[in-house]
């Protein structure tokens, strides 16, 4: 989209009282005086009809400047972090007043928690005139203003998953045990920990890599978050956090878990660029497919199978192994 057509679009948008949606690249090339009075702009990029934002809210305008609306409505049905969606949001809602009462370019405007859903509406003044330069700068507020919130988490994440390690016995068999197990496993919950655990361990060992939090959920799934302090120049360019999920079927994992976990990490609140999908038995020819398919995309699925985590694990070069996954990906 050029800066012609996204000025046709925001004109058309002042008859619609939806939010016009403009991707990023574009916000460059425009100012205040392109948006129609009442107008607002959602940023993001379209895919299959739907526009997939980078940031929870809109851009509107007053007469000097542009101000980013922040949206927080999230719901405790599908919130994952192990420290509770009202404990994060009442952080940075503390966070949003301390900076509205010391800089005065924030306004808290709504807070209501309904037992189900919690939405947190606030102001972020710009300064700015033109959309590119007010969307990074409302942007970098917001995730200033949520800082201590994933610090808290982050601490909280790791204290659960130290402590479910101690429950169940996290470490006290090697890894060729492990391999041992996960091919032995009979039932599909011994499985499942039998293959969490390895791979949690392995990427654990990985230089910069903080396993924070393991979730389970009632489809034998399983997630391991993963923080990246990694100076490996490969991994250091990608985001803050990487996921990674295990399935250890007697079958092929396909098309549709590829898809399932990619839109998992893409529900992340765009904390999440990355993710490592493990299938013990390898991948249906329908996922090389989707990743031609989605390969102009931001966010990268990497497979990884039980043939190369286990010569990881016979030549101790995990980290490499990963790398070369990553780069296998990339390619695609």
């Amino acid at each position: 989209m050029n800066a012609e057509e996204a000025r046709a679009i925001l004109e058309a948008g002042a008859e619609d009282e939806e939010p016009v949606g403009l991707p990023p690249d574009v916000l460059d090339e425009l100012t205040i005086a392109d948006v129609p009075a009442g107008v607002s702009v959602q940023v993001g990029s379209y895919k299959d009809g739907v526009l997939h934002l980078e940031w929870e809210g809109r851009l509107t305008k007053d007469e000097e400047q542009v101000i980013g609306e922040a949206d927080y409505t999230w719901t405790r049905k599908y919130w994952y972090s192990p420290l509770g969606l009202e404990h994060y949001l009442d952080l940075v809602r503390r966070a949003v007043e301390v900076r509205q009462k010391e800089h005065g370019d924030v306004e808290l405007i709504h807070f209501e928690d309904d037992g189900a859903v919690i939405r947190m509406v606030f102001m972020v003044h710009s300064g700015e005139k033109n959309l590119g330069k007010a969307f990074h700068h409302v942007k970098s507020v917001c995730e200033e203003l949520e800082e201590a919130a994933e610090d808290a988490a982050d601490q909280v994440g790791r204290l659960v998953a130290e402590l479910a390690g101690r429950v169940s016995g996290w470490g006290s068999r090697d890894l060729d045990a492990l391999v041992v197990a996960v091919e032995r496993a009979t039932s599909a919950d011994e499985r499942g920990r039998s293959l969490e655990e390895l791979v949690g361990r392995l990427f654990e060992a990985v230089p910069g890599f903080t396993v924070t939090g393991r979730i389970r959920t009632a489809t034998e799934e399983i997630d391991i978050a993963i923080l990246n302090g990694s100076d490996d120049p490969r991994f250091r360019r990608e985001s803050a956090i990487l996921l990674a999920e295990c399935k250890n079927w007697s079958d092929k994992c396909g098309k549709d878990e590829f898809v399932l976990f990619k839109e998992k990490i893409e529900n992340r609140s765009n904390r999440c660029s990355i993710g490592f999908l493990i299938s013990w038995n390898g991948f249906k020819s329908t996922v090389t497919k989707e990743m031609l398919r989605g390969s102009r995309e931001t966010t990268l699925v990497v497979p990884m199978s039980g043939k190369e985590i286990r010569s990881a694990i016979r030549y101790n070069n995990f980290a490499d192994v990963l790398a070369s996954c990553w780069q296998q990906a990339v390619n695609t």
